[in-house]
């Protein structure tokens, strides 16, 4: 579960500094559906898989927060 937070915190830095808000609507659909698909193949319980994915979104939303923050600071010093 750590490679998994490990893994959408940067891709959602990477999105907040190069893309804007349309990507990270794709981006949390797709953490969304991955998420579910792999608490189906993993046969976990219902509410183990809705924490996940909810915790998932959450670390998307602020890494994508974070980026953002980081590339409009970036651009500002330019």
């Amino acid at each position: 579960m750590l490679f998994a937070f490990v893994g959408v915190a940067i891709v959602s830095l990477l999105v907040g500094l190069t893309l804007r808000a349309p990507a990270l609507i794709v981006v949390t659909l797709v953490v969304i559906l991955v998420s579910i698909i792999a608490g189906s193949v993993l046969q976990l319980s219902l509410r183990t898989t809705v924490g996940s994915t909810l915790c998932l979104v959450l670390v998307t939303q602020v890494f994508y927060l974070i980026g953002l923050a980081i590339g409009l600071l970036r651009h500002r010093a330019r």
